[in-house]
């Protein structure tokens, strides 16, 4: 089949390089970590007489709610302070319940509330870390995990404890990745519920982050995150090129049939023009086989087409060339015998 009439659906897939991300996009909402977050457990101290046993103090946890629970004084929202704001929302609280006329309140966080996230894959430090529920997002994971590795690649999958297939988690934004990938949805800019690709795991697309409809998963405790793991098959360049082989498919960049033709050495026949690009499909049993004309490439883009990894590119014999050879045979022959 000529190039200038392949399918669409035998086109190679331009690739995103993960290391051009701006990893920026992947930041979602965060609080600074001094402020109080849902599930710290805190102390509070008051004091309110002379006497040591009229100085009560307490050990509590943040409900979901935001609240904290007091003996006599009742619930008091404490959630999104620092420590000076909890202690002046608790002494109000006091004064106006009438429980004490001028307490002086002292908070102090005993333990933070963190979320255990997994990060593994194409990152430099897999591992897994413990991240503040108000900075638990993409970037800090993979921030915490040293950051991409140079073979990653833009998808990342996200297998969080509470999904359920076919629902999107409540309060969750939409992430989902475009149509490089087997099972995940195009991100084409408008809005998309979040579809897991399995149970309980859903797929991101590092690429399309911040696109309309496109938004950042949020993390919890438990979360594992795969980044994918870039391992394109080689090139092989044969025919009448000055050194055949395999070449290694760089992670992340374009080839295209020029480029091939230059990882070769270039042409070893000046009157070479017909090219065969053999290019396989997951899950179609034979190959397409896609003629291409190497003058015509290096006029015109259409048919200096991208390469995608696996693909044979043969530079063909041809009367022209099979001719040329037979009279460099024959001007050899008599060279020599001329000599």
């Amino acid at each position: 089949m000529l190039a200038r009439d392949l399918p669409r659906e035998w086109h190679a897939v331009a690739a995103t390089n993960a290391q051009t991300v701006d990893l920026s996009k992947l930041a979602g909402a965060t609080i600074p970590q001094d402020l109080i977050a849902h599930g710290d457990v805190i102390a509070i101290d008051l004091r309110v007489g002379l006497k040591k046993d009229d100085n009560p103090n307490f050990t509590t946890r943040v409900q979901e709610n935001g609240e904290i629970d007091l003996p006599y004084i009742g619930n008091v929202p404490i959630v999104g302070m620092n420590m000076l704001e909890a202690e002046q929302a608790i002494r109000t609280a006091a004064i106006r319940r009438n429980v004490y006329r001028d307490p002086k309140v002292t908070v102090s966080m005993t333990r933070p509330r963190v979320n255990r996230i997994t990060v593994i894959g194409a990152v430099n430090k897999p591992g897994t870390y413990e991240l503040r529920p108000g900075n638990s997002d993409l970037l800090q994971a993979i921030t915490a995990a040293g950051n991409l590795a140079k073979e990653a690649g833009t998808i990342v999958e996200v297998r969080h404890p509470g999904f359920q297939p076919g629902t999107a988690p409540q309060d969750r934004n939409p992430a989902v990745a475009d149509d490089r990938a087997d099972g995940v949805i195009s991100a084409s800019g408008e809005a998309a519920p979040v579809v897991p690709t399995g149970a309980k795991t859903l797929k991101v697309d590092l690429a399309s982050i911040g696109k309309e409809g496109v938004g950042i998963p949020t993390l919890t405790d438990g979360t594992v995150i795969w980044v994918d793991k870039q391992d394109p098959l080689p090139l092989t360049v044969v025919g009448l090129v000055n050194t055949s082989g395999q070449f290694e498919f760089p992670v992340g960049q374009n080839l295209s049939l020029l480029d091939a033709v230059s990882l070769s050495n270039g042409i070893s026949s000046p009157v070479a023009n017909k090219i065969y690009v053999i290019r396989k499909r997951l899950g179609v049993e034979e190959p397409m086989l896609i003629q291409v004309s190497y003058s015509k490439a290096k006029r015109d883009g259409r048919e200096n087409i991208l390469l995608q990894p696996g693909d044979v590119v043969s530079v063909e014999q041809t009367p022209a060339t099979v001719l040329l050879e037979v009279l460099n045979v024959a001007k050899f022959g008599i060279t020599g015998r001329a000599f």
